[in-house]
This record gives C-alpha cells, structure tokens and sequence, in this order.
C-alpha cells in the first residue's frame, strides 16, 4: 500500500506547466527565503557596509519578494479555484501540510521587510500573519494529534513551520506596538521548538527509512529556530549593540545556532548530491537567520571571528538565494515536473 510519502500517493500530473498549474504549498518556502535576503541586506545598509550599494539592493530584493508573494498567492488561489482535492491532499499529506503554516509566516516576515522602504503596508500584513499563524498552529496540531495515519517516519524538520514559526511573529510585532501578543508568540514558539526538536531528532537517529532525497534539504530547517528566537529575543528585551552587554539568553541561542549551522556544514557534500526540488528552498530562509544573527551578534561581541562570519554568511546566503531563484526560474520554464513533488 503506498504511503503518503511514496511517489505513487501523488496525483497526476497536470498536463500543462507543472509549477504554474499545480503550485505546490511548499512553494512559499521561495517567499520566507526573498524576505531574509532583504533583511540580510536591510542590516547590511542600516550597518553601513557597502554604503551606495546595500540601500538600494535592500529595496530591489524587498520588491522582489513582495512580487513572488502575490504572484504565488494568485496561483495557488488558482489551483484552489480549479481543483480544492489537489489542495485537500496537501493538507492531509503528514509533511506538505506544515507548509501552509509558510502562508502565515511569508505574511509576518512580509511585513518585516516592510517596514523599511514600505512602511504603510506593514500593520495590516503582520495582522494578517499573526491571524493566519494562530489558525494554521491550532489546525496542524489538531491535525498530528486526531490524523490516525500519521507515523514517526513522518516527522520532519518541516514541522517546525506551523508552531515554531511562531518565533518569527515578534520580529515586527515589536516595533508595531504588539509588544504583549509578540511574547505570547515567542513562548509558545519556545515550547513547540523544545517539543518537536526531540521529536524530529528521534525520528532521524532511530527511524528507518532515512528522510527521502526529495526531503534531505528540510534539516537546513534546524538552524532556523535559534537564529531567529535570537533576533526575537533582543527586540522583545530591547537590547542594542553598545548599549548593554549581551545577555545569557542572547548567547545561548546564538551558541545554538552556531551548533546546528556546524552540522549542516558537515552535511555539504551530501547535499550536493541532491537532485534539484522545490525543497531546496528549505536552504534560503534559515541560511538568511542565521545571517541576519551572526551580523546582529558581531555588534555585540566584535571579535575578528565574528566579523568574519557576519560577512561570510552575507556572502553565501546572498548567492545561495539568487541561485535558487534563478534555478527555480530555469525550471519552470522547462517544465520540470520535480518542482511540484
């Protein structure tokens, strides 16, 4: 009998493009990874570097993003509007439904990079985030605990999307004035991280069979969690660089961070070896967090060490994620059918 993850549970396949016809939920993965690029060089123009030139890229990758969110909701409204089995079947699949909560969470961070060059569209795209997570953390939850079918070898770092995502929420909530409902978020984000990182490490030390190719980049997914409960941490403390030492909450998930970005490190060459998917984008964001962190954290502890990661990470994350999107371009003009697996 197949399960859900076995490529003869998927439907059929449209007879058009792919992508465009059929867009997978994973597919806002693209929107969570544009949104950290523009942060990453919003940081890099707010620090000074690169002046002339970190500005106005930080606004170019901001429209970017802004563009790939309504082009990607117009098609999957679309798939809705033609087809609600194809969307049905994503949500009762045990791993594609933790992407819907990357709907909710494309809105916050949406709303993030708003407030630099686009500051009127902010509140009203973090209220709907805020909303959209809330829903899509009660409905996965409901859905793991009553959904008889599901098995360990279902776990994935993709389930930290629906609840830990909700670590993200205080990145503009903050600064939007929703300082109370920001540490709401934060803590309940904290718990589920705690939660299912034992759960999902379980699963990849003791569960057999290993992740499917299609899903080895989610464990990029890992170094999401600290690096942006980090960031989080200091807007809902209010710590900045020269006015206060860095607290022990501050270093201890950085430290994390650090950890799990040394692991991936290790895992490069398997990696490589991945054909392309959709999946890949799983790389994107948590490389732009950790990014955004390691720049944020060299301000408070400027070792030579620290500066030199800052401007590595800047480094690759950037081309990591123009990469990526020039790759997804490529495919889906090609029609290649992988994208919607």
């Amino acid at each position: 009998m197949p399960t859900p993850n076995s490529p003869s549970a998927a439907p059929d396949r449209p007879s058009g493009n792919p992508f465009l016809d059929a867009t997978p939920i994973g597919a806002f993965a693209m929107v969570m990874g544009l949104s950290g690029l523009a942060l990453v060089w919003g940081k890099l123009a707010n620090l000074g570097w690169l002046p002339g030139l970190a500005g106005p890229l930080a606004v170019v990758f901001s429209a970017i993003d802004g563009l790939a969110f309504v082009l990607l909701l117009a098609l999957y409204a679309k798939k809705w509007a033609r087809n609600h089995e194809r969307v049905y079947e994503e949500w009762q699949h045990p791993v594609k439904s933790s992407f819907f909560a990357a709907v909710s969470v494309s809105f916050a961070l949406t709303a993030t990079v708003a407030l630099g060059a686009f500051a009127p569209l902010a509140l009203p795209l973090w209220i709907i985030g805020a909303v959209l997570q809330v829903i899509a953390m009660v409905m996965v939850l409901n859905a793991w605990i009553h959904r008889e079918s599901l098995q360990p070898p279902h776990a994935t770092p993709a389930w930290f999307i629906p609840a830990v995502a909700n670590v993200v929420l205080p990145l503009a909530g903050v600064r939007l004035g929703f300082l109370e409902v920001s540490w709401w978020f934060f803590a309940v984000g904290m718990l589920f991280w705690l939660v299912l990182l034992t759960v999902v490490l379980q699963r990849l030390l003791f569960v057999q069979p290993a992740l499917p190719e299609r899903l080895v980049p989610t464990l990029c997914i890992l170094l999401a969690p600290p690096a942006v409960a980090f960031l989080s941490w200091l807007q809902l403390t209010g710590q900045h660089p020269g006015s206060a030492p860095l607290d022990a909450m501050g270093h201890v998930l950085f430290g994390i961070a650090i950890f799990f970005a040394l692991f991936l490190f290790t895992q490069i060459r398997r990696f490589l070896r991945l054909s392309f998917y959709v999946s890949w984008w799983a790389f994107s964001f948590p490389s732009a967090a950790f990014t955004n962190a390691a720049l944020v954290y060299a301000q408070f502890e400027s070792s030579a060490f620290n500066q030199a990661l800052a401007v590595a990470m800047a480094a690759f994350s950037t081309l990591l994620i123009l990469w990526l999107l020039m790759r997804t371009i490529v495919a889906v003009a090609r029609n290649e059918p992988q994208l919607t697996d």
